[in-house]
């Protein structure tokens, strides 16, 4: 498919470049004069046959095509058949003094937006702008579900490669998703292994003044939106030390609320910090031990 490199301008603007596939160059003038009065600045160019279309398609950038229907060395139906060669998404308007119904019926079949009758200035206006609207809507759609697409593989790029356990859970903590990153921690090999294996995540919360492990809710703390020291079992039996970062994501007020969070692995940082506390405790043992002989 041909496809020219200029892309139409807005329809909110006033400027509109017009192409009129058109044998009369009264009828065309009329038309150009009708869009004038109703306050666009046009740029408009004539075509009255398929090669003299084509080189203005090719050449040219164009918010709407008028074409009409009949004509002595051209017709509409492949002016029609010409526009769709060509990736525009621009408006393509039909008009005739005279056409049958199911005529008309399989033009706006084969991609024709709309199909008027000469003389009916006071719909060809409005349909213009309904149509050029539209296009309009859609490019930005378009332009949109790229954005999107493109946030959304930028994200999956971090979420899988990031050097934090990163999850998405249900708000009951049944996990929706999780990178690799979080699955070594939890001794997998896999993402899936461990989504199977561990299905719910459960964090507990050990006092310290005690030493008792309390059993908490991952919807619990993200109402209460801090960072949190937690511990989780491993595949293996052991336990998993780790920073806790989770919180609530609702995109839809329709849709019942999901978590995410972060899990930092600090098992060797507390098990360090517990040797090291050992230490200052037997050198002050020490300490007082030799103050006393």
């Amino acid at each position: 498919m041909e496809s020219p490199e200029t892309q139409p301008l807005s329809p909110l603007e006033t400027d509109l470049r017009v192409l009129i596939v058109e044998d009369s160059k009264i009828e065309a003038k009329f038309t150009v004069n009708l869009l004038k009065k109703n306050g666009y600045s046009i740029v408009h160019e004539r075509v009255e046959t398929e090669e003299q279309m084509v080189t203005a398609l090719k050449e040219h950038k164009w918010d709407v095509i008028i074409s009409d229907y009949q004509m002595p060395d051209f017709d509409g139906m492949r002016a029609l058949k010409v526009f769709q060669r060509y990736d525009l998404d621009i408006p393509f308007i039909l008009v005739s003094r005279k056409i049958g119904e199911e005529t008309a019926v399989d033009l706006m079949k084969m991609g024709a937006n709309d199909y008027i009758m000469k003389g009916n200035t006071a719909r060809l206006v409005p349909a213009i702008r309904s149509h050029l609207k539209e296009a309009a809507n859609r490019r930005e759609n378009l332009r949109l579900e790229k954005r999107l697409k493109e946030s959304e593989a930028q994200y999956r790029g971090f979420f899988e490669h990031a050097h934090i356990g990163i999850f998405r859970c249900s708000n009951h903590g049944a996990i929706l998703d999780a990178n690799q990153r979080l699955s070594s921690a939890f001794g997998y090999e896999s993402i899936q292994e461990f989504m199977k294996s561990v299905e719910v995540l459960k964090p507990e919360i050990v006092d310290e003044s005690s030493r008792k492990v309390e059993l908490v809710k991952l919807y619990e703390l993200a109402q209460k939106d801090k960072q949190v020291e937690a511990q989780f079992h491993r595949n293996d039996g052991s336990i998993l030390e780790a920073k806790l970062n989770v919180w609530m994501i609702q995109e839809d007020s329709d849709k019942p609320v999901y978590l995410e969070g972060v899990i930092e692995d600090i098992t060797e940082q507390k098990e360090m910090e517990r040797k090291l506390k050992e230490m200052e405790e037997l050198q002050e043992s020490l300490i007082d031990l030799t103050s006393n002989l």
